[in-house]
Protein backbone atom coordinates (compact mmCIF):
# COMPACT_ATOMS: atom_id res chain seq x y z
CA UNK A 1 0.00 0.00 0.00
CA UNK A 2 1.74 3.30 -1.24
CA UNK A 3 1.74 6.57 0.83
CA UNK A 4 -0.89 8.48 -0.69
CA UNK A 5 -3.38 5.68 -0.39
CA UNK A 6 -6.11 6.27 2.35
CA UNK A 7 -6.83 3.55 4.91
CA UNK A 8 -10.60 2.78 6.18
CA UNK A 9 -9.51 4.79 9.34
CA UNK A 10 -8.75 7.97 7.48
CA UNK A 11 -12.31 8.07 6.06
CA UNK A 12 -14.32 10.95 7.49
CA UNK A 13 -17.06 9.47 9.74
CA UNK A 14 -20.45 10.40 9.96
CA UNK A 15 -21.60 13.91 11.18
CA UNK A 16 -22.46 14.21 14.45
CA UNK A 17 -25.89 15.64 14.74
CA UNK A 18 -26.44 19.01 16.52
CA UNK A 19 -28.50 18.96 20.08
CA UNK A 20 -30.98 21.02 21.19
CA UNK A 21 -31.56 22.97 23.96
CA UNK A 22 -34.61 25.03 25.00
CA UNK A 23 -34.58 28.38 26.67
CA UNK A 24 -37.23 29.98 28.79
CA UNK A 25 -37.66 33.26 27.37
CA UNK A 26 -41.40 33.96 29.77
CA UNK A 27 -40.36 37.35 31.12
CA UNK A 28 -42.47 36.38 34.80
CA UNK A 29 -40.78 34.25 36.73
CA UNK A 30 -44.54 31.42 36.84
CA UNK A 31 -43.00 29.78 40.03
CA UNK A 32 -43.03 33.42 41.90
CA UNK A 33 -44.21 35.94 39.71
CA UNK A 34 -40.96 38.38 39.46
CA UNK A 35 -40.33 39.94 36.28
CA UNK A 36 -37.10 38.18 34.70
CA UNK A 37 -34.59 40.76 33.09
CA UNK A 38 -34.78 41.42 29.28
CA UNK A 39 -31.97 39.76 27.49
CA UNK A 40 -30.09 35.99 27.63
CA UNK A 41 -28.22 36.23 31.31
CA UNK A 42 -30.33 34.95 33.95
CA UNK A 43 -31.12 37.10 36.82
CA UNK A 44 -29.45 34.27 39.05
CA UNK A 45 -25.88 35.60 37.43
CA UNK A 46 -25.92 39.26 38.61
CA UNK A 47 -24.95 41.74 36.16
CA UNK A 48 -24.04 45.27 37.30
CA UNK A 49 -26.71 46.96 35.16
CA UNK A 50 -30.43 45.77 34.80
CA UNK A 51 -32.37 46.57 31.37
CA UNK A 52 -35.33 48.56 31.70
CA UNK A 53 -38.45 46.47 32.29
CA UNK A 54 -41.21 45.84 29.98
CA UNK A 55 -44.68 47.58 31.35
CA UNK A 56 -46.64 44.88 30.39
CA UNK A 57 -44.70 42.66 32.22
CA UNK A 58 -44.58 44.37 35.05
CA UNK A 59 -48.34 44.87 34.84
CA UNK A 60 -48.56 41.46 35.21
CA UNK A 61 -46.23 40.20 37.84
CA UNK A 62 -48.36 42.88 39.88
CA UNK A 63 -51.47 41.09 38.85
CA UNK A 64 -49.61 37.88 39.41
CA UNK A 65 -48.59 38.80 42.96
CA UNK A 66 -51.82 40.43 44.04
CA UNK A 67 -53.51 37.07 43.04
CA UNK A 68 -50.88 35.51 45.30
CA UNK A 69 -52.03 37.90 48.32
CA UNK A 70 -55.50 37.46 47.93
CA UNK A 71 -55.02 33.83 48.03
CA UNK A 72 -53.00 33.67 51.08
CA UNK A 73 -55.61 36.31 52.95
CA UNK A 74 -58.61 35.08 52.06
CA UNK A 75 -59.57 34.12 55.47
CA UNK A 76 -59.18 38.50 56.23
CA UNK A 77 -61.86 39.88 53.99
CA UNK A 78 -64.84 38.55 55.44
CA UNK A 79 -64.67 41.48 57.51
CA UNK A 80 -64.83 43.95 54.66
CA UNK A 81 -67.45 41.88 53.06
CA UNK A 82 -69.58 41.43 56.17
CA UNK A 83 -69.42 45.54 56.42
CA UNK A 84 -70.21 46.24 52.65
CA UNK A 85 -73.72 43.87 53.64
CA UNK A 86 -74.35 45.74 56.42
CA UNK A 87 -74.00 49.08 54.55
CA UNK A 88 -76.30 47.47 51.71
CA UNK A 89 -79.03 46.29 53.46
CA UNK A 90 -79.14 49.49 55.80
CA UNK A 91 -79.48 51.33 52.31
CA UNK A 92 -82.12 48.83 51.37
CA UNK A 93 -83.96 49.28 54.71
CA UNK A 94 -83.50 53.30 53.79
CA UNK A 95 -85.13 53.34 50.77
CA UNK A 96 -88.07 50.91 51.59
CA UNK A 97 -89.08 53.37 54.61
CA UNK A 98 -88.95 56.06 51.67
CA UNK A 99 -90.75 54.24 49.60
CA UNK A 100 -93.47 53.38 52.09
CA UNK A 101 -93.87 57.32 52.58
CA UNK A 102 -94.09 58.03 49.26
CA UNK A 103 -96.73 55.31 49.21
CA UNK A 104 -99.03 57.13 51.82
CA UNK A 105 -98.22 60.62 50.52
CA UNK A 106 -99.68 59.65 47.44
CA UNK A 107 -102.69 57.68 48.72
CA UNK A 108 -103.42 60.96 51.03
CA UNK A 109 -103.57 62.81 47.61
CA UNK A 110 -105.55 60.79 45.77
CA UNK A 111 -107.98 61.04 49.07
CA UNK A 112 -107.83 64.58 48.58
CA UNK A 113 -108.51 64.87 45.11
CA UNK A 114 -111.11 62.55 44.83
CA UNK A 115 -113.12 64.43 47.82
CA UNK A 116 -112.04 67.81 45.88
CA UNK A 117 -113.78 66.14 42.57
CA UNK A 118 -116.63 64.65 44.62
CA UNK A 119 -117.83 68.67 46.46
CA UNK A 120 -117.07 70.09 43.16
CA UNK A 121 -119.43 67.43 41.17
CA UNK A 122 -121.39 68.02 43.93
CA UNK A 123 -121.79 71.78 43.91
CA UNK A 124 -122.09 72.21 40.24
CA UNK A 125 -125.19 69.41 40.73
CA UNK A 126 -126.51 71.77 43.30
CA UNK A 127 -125.99 74.80 41.21
CA UNK A 128 -128.10 73.28 38.14
CA UNK A 129 -131.40 72.30 40.34
CA UNK A 130 -131.32 75.21 42.29
CA UNK A 131 -131.85 77.06 39.02
CA UNK A 132 -135.06 74.44 38.30
CA UNK A 133 -136.69 75.76 40.98
CA UNK A 134 -138.48 78.13 40.09
CA UNK A 135 -139.92 75.67 37.57
CA UNK A 136 -141.20 73.47 40.20
CA UNK A 137 -142.58 76.57 41.76
CA UNK A 138 -145.13 76.93 38.56
CA UNK A 139 -145.46 73.38 38.27
CA UNK A 140 -146.43 72.97 41.85
CA UNK A 141 -148.86 76.08 41.33
CA UNK A 142 -150.57 74.62 38.36
CA UNK A 143 -151.49 71.26 40.66
CA UNK A 144 -152.55 73.71 43.03
CA UNK A 145 -155.30 75.70 41.02
CA UNK A 146 -156.26 72.61 38.84
CA UNK A 147 -153.88 73.58 35.90
CA UNK A 148 -152.32 70.29 35.73
CA UNK A 149 -154.98 68.01 35.99
CA UNK A 150 -153.61 64.22 36.73
CA UNK A 151 -153.93 61.86 33.27
CA UNK A 152 -152.75 65.07 31.48
CA UNK A 153 -149.89 65.19 29.24
CA UNK A 154 -148.65 67.80 31.67
CA UNK A 155 -149.13 66.18 34.43
CA UNK A 156 -146.74 63.08 32.71
CA UNK A 157 -144.29 65.78 32.42
CA UNK A 158 -144.09 67.35 35.44
CA UNK A 159 -144.10 64.14 36.99
CA UNK A 160 -141.38 62.46 34.73
CA UNK A 161 -139.37 66.33 35.05
CA UNK A 162 -139.74 65.85 39.26
CA UNK A 163 -138.46 62.04 39.10
CA UNK A 164 -135.48 62.76 37.31
CA UNK A 165 -134.61 65.56 39.50
CA UNK A 166 -134.92 63.54 42.29
CA UNK A 167 -132.76 60.90 41.39
CA UNK A 168 -130.37 63.23 41.47
CA UNK A 169 -130.60 64.04 45.09
CA UNK A 170 -133.30 66.92 45.15
CA UNK A 171 -135.67 66.56 47.85
CA UNK A 172 -138.74 68.94 48.69
CA UNK A 173 -139.29 69.49 52.46
CA UNK A 174 -142.23 71.34 54.67
CA UNK A 175 -145.99 69.96 55.35
CA UNK A 176 -148.69 71.25 57.48
CA UNK A 177 -148.41 70.16 60.84
CA UNK A 178 -144.86 69.53 60.69
CA UNK A 179 -142.55 71.65 64.07
CA UNK A 180 -141.24 74.90 62.75
CA UNK A 181 -137.24 74.32 62.15
CA UNK A 182 -135.63 77.56 62.20
CA UNK A 183 -132.72 76.13 60.43
CA UNK A 184 -134.77 74.90 57.42
CA UNK A 185 -138.16 76.84 57.44
CA UNK A 186 -138.45 80.59 56.85
CA UNK A 187 -141.92 82.25 59.13
CA UNK A 188 -143.38 84.83 57.29
CA UNK A 189 -146.32 84.91 59.74
CA UNK A 190 -147.57 83.76 62.94
CA UNK A 191 -150.52 83.05 64.67
CA UNK A 192 -150.64 82.59 68.63
CA UNK A 193 -152.27 79.05 69.68
CA UNK A 194 -152.38 78.10 73.07
CA UNK A 195 -152.98 75.02 72.29
CA UNK A 196 -149.50 73.67 71.15
CA UNK A 197 -146.75 73.22 73.28
CA UNK A 198 -144.35 74.12 69.96
CA UNK A 199 -144.56 75.84 66.66
CA UNK A 200 -146.19 74.39 63.95
CA UNK A 201 -146.21 74.89 60.42
CA UNK A 202 -150.00 75.99 59.52
CA UNK A 203 -149.16 77.12 56.21
CA UNK A 204 -146.81 76.09 53.15
CA UNK A 205 -146.72 79.27 50.80
CA UNK A 206 -143.43 77.67 49.21
CA UNK A 207 -141.70 74.41 49.78
CA UNK A 208 -138.34 73.73 50.60
CA UNK A 209 -135.54 72.36 48.19
CA UNK A 210 -131.93 70.20 49.74
CA UNK A 211 -130.02 68.02 47.73
CA UNK A 212 -127.65 65.57 50.02
CA UNK A 213 -129.08 67.30 53.16
CA UNK A 214 -127.68 70.74 51.72
CA UNK A 215 -130.62 73.51 52.12
CA UNK A 216 -131.10 75.25 48.31
CA UNK A 217 -133.99 76.90 49.50
CA UNK A 218 -135.68 77.44 53.31
CA UNK A 219 -138.89 76.62 53.14
CA UNK A 220 -141.42 79.82 53.52
CA UNK A 221 -144.16 78.90 55.82
CA UNK A 222 -146.90 80.43 58.22
CA UNK A 223 -147.00 79.14 61.75
CA UNK A 224 -148.58 79.07 64.91
CA UNK A 225 -147.76 78.13 68.73
CA UNK A 226 -147.00 80.15 71.81
CA UNK A 227 -146.34 84.01 71.91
Amino acid sequence: MSEGQSTPDDAPGPEEEPGFSFTDKRRVNPEDGSVRPSGGTPASEGQGSAEPVDPIDAEAAKLYEQAAQAEDGAGGSAPADAGRVAELEGKVTELSEQLKREQAEYVNSRRRIESAAEVNTQAAVGRVLASLIGVLDDVELGRQHGDIAEGTPFHSIAQKLEEVLSSHGLKRFAAVGEEFDPNIHEALMHEDADDVATATISLVIQPGYAVNDRVLRPARVGTRGPA
